[in-house]
């Protein structure tokens, strides 16, 4: 997760990286923005050490989830095998068909139920404003009923794919 995480704070994205304070300590992290390449930028450049980690590890073969994820790897390297070139407005981050992101939000258990996750949220919400977004996007596992509520609260729209809700979540923004 290191190496995943140093890609989406170094890589080729617009980020806003979020940290919640409680005197010195993190009680909670949101990263947010344009991610480009989030996913097939991370694969392409950690290819070596991912094919090391599955060639010293033969009993991840035998789990279904692991076969599941490496054939989606596949697929998203495919997907994006020619390198594209999308243009960044003036303003900095926003093209006004491109949906602000939430990639990863976590508020330390002890602190749960404190607002923490309001407050980053409403700070993504205000940035991507800022920044001349229309939308906003993000994705929860569909079992995580905690999160599902909390998303739901603060205006969350599920979105369905064909007629089937698969964890994906959107907000429009108002002018």
């Amino acid at each position: 997760m290191e190496r995943y995480y140093a890609w989406q704070l170094l890589g080729p994205h617009d980020i806003a990286a979020l940290g919640a304070y409680v005197e010195e300590d993190l009680v909670g992290f949101c990263f947010g923005g344009l991610f480009r390449g989030a996913m097939s930028g991370f694969l392409r450049r950690n290819r070596i050490f991912l094919i090391s980690q599955v060639l010293t590890r033969p009993a991840l073969w035998k789990r279904a989830l692991f076969r599941k994820r490496l054939l989606e790897g596949i697929r998203i390297l495919r997907k994006h095998s020619v390198r594209r070139v999308k243009p960044v407005t003036a303003a900095g981050l926003a093209s006004p068909s491109k949906s602000f992101g939430i990639l990863s939000i976590a508020v330390d258990p002890k602190y749960q139920g404190w607002g923490v996750g309001r407050l980053l949220m409403d700070r993504c919400d205000a940035i991507a404003r800022r920044d001349g977004f229309r939308g906003m996007h993000l994705t929860v596992n569909s079992g995580n009923e905690q999160a599902i509520r909390f998303y739901e609260t603060l205006g969350w729209m599920r979105s369905l794919e064909g007629g089937e809700w698969k964890g994906k979540f959107e907000k429009l923004l108002s002018p």
